[in-house]
């Protein structure tokens, strides 16, 4: 069974690599993080700004490498992500200003409520509609940066259904903004997007 799955995982990557165009380094970072592509969505609400970015394979192991290859098991790294889909939720004022965790709060114990809220709750507000089928986070992770700048950064992992090894159908996050009371956050991702993401060329 583990043959087949190795030579069904081969396949896979083959014809993926095989109808998608190749990109250099910066050119693939850039083409991500260009919100015209359809990888980043930006919802600006009542003087807040929110943030989603759906990060790919290639960029997920490209932000943990940092461009550094030598000893990074590629191969391996992705039968890991297979069958997932990963997501940055980034929070912050519009105009830069103060951390969401000190905005408008009156003492230490509304800030550590709110902390405890992001580091330990907020993944229950979080969900993933993927071609109609409703999922929930299997990782999450928030980035406590500790107030060095101001924004404040939610990752967020889903495993895809049986079968699906990569996101290639339509698919919408959802965030329920309980803190600042900004409603449903959401996010979508086309089918062509996602589809017609580039493979970055090592």
């Amino acid at each position: 069974m583990k043959v087949i799955n190795n030579v069904l995982f081969v396949i896979v990557l083959l014809s993926c690599a095989a109808c998608k165009h190749r990109m250099r380094l910066a050119d693939y970072v850039s083409y991500i993080n260009n919100k015209e592509n359809g990888f980043k969505k930006i919802s600006q609400i009542d003087g807040w700004e929110f943030c989603i970015q759906y990060k790919p394979y290639d960029y997920i192991m490209l932000m943990e490498n940092k461009g550094n290859f030598k000893g990074y098991d590629l191969e391996k790294r992705k039968a890991e992500l297979m069958g997932t889909a990963w997501f940055n939720i980034s929070i912050k004022r519009a105009d830069n200003g103060i951390s969401p965790l000190k905005y408008g709060v009156a003492s230490i114990e509304e800030y550590n409520c709110r902390l405890n809220y992001y580091l330990n709750e907020a993944s229950k507000d979080i969900k993933l509609v993927y071609d109609k089928r409703t999922l929930q986070p299997i990782s999450y992770l928030f980035e406590n940066n500790y107030n060095l700048s101001p924004q404040e950064t939610i990752v967020v992992g889903f495993y895809l259904p049986e079968g699906e090894y990569y996101p290639e159908k339509n698919m919408r996050i959802s965030f329920v903004d309980r803190v600042f009371k900004n409603g449903i956050i959401n996010a979508t991702y086309s089918e062509e997007t996602l589809k017609n993401a580039p493979n970055l060329q090592y």
